[in-house]
This record gives structure tokens, C-alpha cells and sequence, in this order.
């Protein structure tokens, strides 16, 4: 056994407890809160799943602690999940202190401050690092009524603070709504009691920051994803014992396809889309629960096994336009391929995988090339419309990925009426357009370019024809910081709110694209009405370039976006 191993202490307890018993430190120079909203929003509807389940605990993973002798003990790993506990304790502290119940302060002194016993000042349970510390103590952990509480918030990280405080508000509403006054203390005491004892984490204990680094790594080199996929390797292999090295076979033979892919570890995802077709919608982090579930004896291993084999090549084509898989697709091999770079390469879309997937398995050529054409018109109209949040496409996607596979669903105009309730229609789509505004200059090229094609009349305008950005390349007619003597009538913050607009962008070649930076509109239009593309020349036709030229723009290349990325398969 390894130094290092020997001085590892564990406890297995809940989360609230860890919070309850100790001091914790984040590093001062460790990285800041980073969860966004949707990481919140799945931590509180789990804990409220695994309160109303039968199973009645909920495992939040592994803590790494740094304990120094006589120091307080340092978060290593894990100030993601403690970070966000504590945000949701306090709401519902917040909760009691506004009616005022005197609840408020046990909660306080039990989960969010102690007294420092040198001092005898009342101190944060959870200090987070430099940067969010100060933020987090005054906007989280003061009393609801603390003028404190009025922080302005100064970095991302801040933001993200006060965002997920705002969620566990919204959160400790949505539990206590139900009931009335009485029930309602009753419902967060037991919420209180669920965080404290059963939201269970291995809480590992390391004595100095080497250590801690080694079993970082350890737990974290590869993610969960990695982790994720060993543990379903084992449930396999355990399961196949009599047969173990025809199980191996096919696992390296399935891993040696996702590797040579060069991406980071895929084995996961790929084994994520496969099990959609098996089950539907489930959530990545799901992988290994779905596989135990569904699979229990030798003969089901095995028959996953060759399954996921044979399966891997068809996934490994969603990433290689040149894969010799479209080889067999005949004519519409080439567009099957353009299609392929325009989600993977101009979209950067990952979302619909699973029904690329499920399309690229069962689906003839010919309609895997019209499927893939709605998934390119498709992919834009929710990338300007929007998803709707909560996880409705990625159920969408894998409902209809799930009918794929089993047979129910075999053409694109079936996914078409399938989709038809989900997909953002004509007329949400143009309104949503005509007001877009594209941070992403891949995204704005990709849309112009294919709006060029459209407006010209050619074939398949959703396709991108050229994305060498050496040869053609975007640029803003009204720029972002308009220098006042080229544009003396355009004050600055109307120029931040039209800059990034489509309608205020062009495409120029590259070389002309140089030239053109800061300068007026009278010295970018000479330039503009000698292009080779229509729309280009269009914004140069204009006497001048202000909002209203931008929004007559943007609002006939609406139009023309409805016909480019049309819904018809």
C-alpha cells in the first residue's frame, strides 16, 4: 500500500452534515463558482426526486478536503456542490426570517456561520476563494434584511452567485406552494433534514495540498465520463466471467473506433446515444444506472457488447464527413457530407446527435439525406428561437431518435410530423430573426453565406460553400466603437445595440475586409456596392447606415431565412 494511501481518511455522510460539523476554505487561488443554471436546476429537481422517492437518499459524489493539523480544512474538490448546498439552505433560512419564524437563526448557526473561538466573531461556515468570498458571504450568507445583501455583483462568478440564489428562491417557493403556513415549515424541515442526513458524499481527507492534488487527479484526470465508463466496463466484464475475453474483444474494439476520433473521451457520449435508441430520454450522467438496469446476466452483456461494436462505426461517420460509411449513399452521398460539416463544423450543434445517430443507422440514403437536411433548418431555427429550456429538445430528440431505432418512424417527412409541435414555425422564426443578434462570427458567416445562396436561386442554400475565412470574411457596416467624426449622428449605445445585429453584417473577401475597420459609411460603400455578393451590395446601395437602414435589412433577410432553412423535407 502507497504513503499516500495510508494517510487517506473516508466518511460517507450528508452533505448538510459535512456543512454543519466544519470551517471549510476554498483556496484563495483556486477557480471561482462556475455553475450555470441548468447545473443548479438539476441538483435541486434531483434532491426533490430522491425526496420523493422510495430510495430516500441521493449520493452527491466525492469531497476532497485539505486538513492541514490545526488549520481549517481546505476544499480541494467538490466547492461546486457545497457552494450550491449552502445557496439553497440559505433560501430557505430567507424563508423563515421573512415570516418571521425563529428558525432562521438555528439555520444560520447550524449551516451558515459559527463563532470563531479566538475571536469570538461570527464567521462563514464556507469561505469561498478571492474573488467570490466577499460576494458570496454578503449576498448569500448575511440575513435577508442586511443591507449587505445589495452587493453589486463584479465578476461572472458573482452573477452566477446571485443567479443560482434566485433559482433556490424560486425553488423554496415551488416546494412550499402546495401546502398551507403549518405544512409549509414542516415540508422545509424535512427538506433541511433530507440535506443534512441523506444527500450523501464520501468525504476523502488528505493532510497537505500534494496529496490532495494526487487524489484530484485521480478522481478527476478523466472526469465522469471516464469514471463512468470503467464502472460500466466492470458491470459488463463481472457479468461475462465464463466469456470474459470475447467481453474484452469487443469493448477494445469499440474503444479503439472512438479513439481514433482524436476527441476527448467519447466512450460515454457514444454509449449515451446508443441507450436513447434503447430507451429514450435519459441524461448522460445516467449511463451506468440505465446499463445496470437493463442489463443482468451474461447473455444480455454479450448481446450490449456486439451491439455497441457494431454500432460504433456509424457513430464515429457523424464526426468524418469522409467516412467510408457514406460511400454506399450513392448521389446523395454529397450532401449527406455538407450536411455533416454544417452541423458539426458551422453549427457546432450537439444536441441532436442521438437522432443523427438513430437517422444515420436505420434510414435509407435517400431519406437519411432529406433527414439531414431538416436537422441543418432545423439546428438554426432553434439556435435563433431558442430551445424553450428545461431539457424539451433534448427529450424531443431522443423520443424521436428512440421511434428511429425501433422502426416506428422510417422517413423524413415522418419526423417532419413528428416534430412539427417542437420545431419553431414560419412565422416565430422570421419575427425572431428580423431582431437576432450574433455574437458567434462562425454563426454569422454560416447564416450570410447561406442567405447569399438563397437569394441567388441556387440548390440547397442551407449548405455553407466556402468557409475559408482567408478568402471570405464578415465584417459590421456600423462598427462597435464608431469613431464620432465618421459617425457624428450614431451615439454609442445605439451602436453597442446594433452592431452585432445580421442585419449589420456583410460578407466581404477577406483582402477588401481589411480595409474597411472603423471608417464611415461613405468610405465602406464604394467598397460594399462592389462585391461579388448581392446582399452585400444591397448595404451599399444605401445613402446612409444608421438603425433603420439595419432594420430594413435584417427584416428582408427574415424573410429570405424562412426559405433557406424551410421545414418541407
Amino acid at each position: 500500500m502507497s504513503p499516500l494511501r495510508q494517510r487517506i481518511t473516508a466518511d460517507q455522510k450528508g452533505i448538510g452534515a459535512v456543512l454543519a460539523a466544519n470551517r471549510l476554505a476554498v483556496p484563495p487561488n483556486q477557480r471561482n463558482y462556475e455553475w450555470e443554471s441548468e447545473h443548479v436546476e438539476d441538483l435541486f429537481t434531483d434532491l426533490a426526486n430522491a425526496i420523493m422517492s422510495s430510495h430516500g437518499t441521493y449520493f452527491l459524489g466525492t469531497i476532497v478536503l485539505t486538513s492541514p493539523e490545526g488549520e481549517v480544512p481546505e476544499v480541494s474538490d467538490g466547492q461546486q456542490r457545497l457552494a450550491t448546498i449552502t445557496v439553497l439552505i440559505a433560501a430557505i433560512r430567507d424563508y423563515f426570517a421573512r415570516i418571521g419564524d425563529k428558525r432562521a437563526d438555528s439555520i444560520t448557526t447550524d449551516y451558515l456561520s459559527t463563532m470563531d473561538m479566538d475571536t469570538t466573531d461570527q464567521v462563514p461556515r464556507l469561505r469561498l476563494n478571492i474573488n467570490d468570498d466577499e460576494f458570496f458571504t454578503k449576498r448569500i450568507l448575511a440575513p435577508p434584511d442586511s443591507p449587505d445583501r445589495a452587493i453589486t455583483p463584479t465578476k461572472n462568478s458573482h452573477h452566477l452567485i446571485a443567479q443560482a440564489a434566485d433559482l433556490a428562491k424560486k425553488h423554496v417557493t415551488s416546494i412550499v406552494e402546495p401546502y398551507k403556513e403549518g405544512d409549509r415549515k414542516r415540508r422545509l424541515v424535512e427538506w433541511l433534514k433530507f440535506i443534512r442526513e441523506r444527500s450523501e458524499v464520501i468525504v476523502l481527507g488528505v493532510p497537505d495540498h500534494l496529496d490532495a492534488f494526487v487524489m484530484f487527479e485521480t478522481l478527476n484526470d478523466r472526469g465522469l465520463r471516464a469514471s463512468q465508463a470503467d464502472l460500466v466496463k466492470n458491470h459488463l466484464f463481472r457479468l461475462t466471467q465464463s466469456r470474459v475475453a470475447a467481453a474484452q474483444a469487443k469493448w477494445s474494439a469499440m474503444e479503439s473506433v472512438l479513439e481514433s476520433l482524436e476527441q476527448e473521451d467519447l466512450t460515454v457520449a457514444f454509449l449515451h446515444v446508443l441507450l436513447i435508441g434503447k430507451a429514450g430520454p435519459i441524461k448522460e450522467r445516467d449511463v451506468l444506472t440505465e446499463v445496470r438496469r437493463r442489463v443482468d446476466s451474461e447473455g444480455q452483456a454479450l448481446t450490449f457488447l456486439t451491439d455497441a461494436a457494431d454500432a460504433v462505426s456509424d457513430y464515429a461517420a457523424l464526426f468524418n464527413p469522409e467516412h467510408a460509411k457514406w460511400n454506399s449513399y450513392g448521389v446523395g452521398s454529397t450532401n449527406i457530407r455538407r450536411h455533416l460539416v454544417t452541423v458539426n463544423r458551422d453549427l457546432r450543434v450537439k444536441q441532436i446527435r442521438p437522432l443523427l445517430f438513430a437517422v444515420a443507422r436505420s434510414f435509407s440514403p435517400v431519406e437519411a439525406s432529406a433527414a439531414f437536411r431538416l436537422f441543418v433548418c432545423w439546428s438554426v431555427r432553434f439556435l435563433i428561437v431558442g430551445t424553450g429550456g428545461g431539457g424539451v429538445l433534448d427529450r424531443a430528440y431522443a423520443l424521436q431518435a428512440q421511434a428511429v431505432a425501433e422502426g416506428r418512424v422510417t422517413t423524413a417527412a415522418g419526423l417532419a410530423a413528428a416534430m412539427k409541435d417542437i420545431v419553431p414555425g414560419d412565422g416565430l422564426f422570421e419575427a425572431r430573426f428580423s431582431e437576432a443578434r450574433v455574437a458567434q462570427a462562425h454563426l454569422a458567416r454560416y447564416y450570410l453565406r447561406a442567405l447569399e445562396t438563397q437569394n441567388q436561386g441556387m440548390p440547397d442554400p442551407e449548405l455553407m460553400p466556402n468557409d475559408d475565412s482567408s478568402v471570405v470574411n464578415l465584417e459590421h457596416v456600423l462598427p462597435e466603437n464608431p469613431d464620432p467624426t465618421g459617425w457624428p449622428n450614431v451615439k454609442q449605445e445605439v451602436a453597442e445595440a446594433n452592431w452585432r445585429r445580421i442585419g449589420n453584417m456583410v460578407l466581404l473577401q477577406a483582402k477588401k475586409n481589411s480595409l474597411m475597420g472603423n471608417s464611415p459609411y461613405s468610405e465602406k460603400r464604394p467598397v460594399l456596392e462592389a462585391s461579388t455578393f448581392a446582399l452585400t451590395r444591397e448595404a451599399g446601395a444605401e445613402s446612409s447606415w444608421g438603425p433603420a437602414e439595419i432594420e430594413r435589412r435584417q427584416n428582408k433577410l427574415a424573410a429570405l431565412a424562412v426559405k433557406t432553412w424551410g421545414l418541407k423535407p
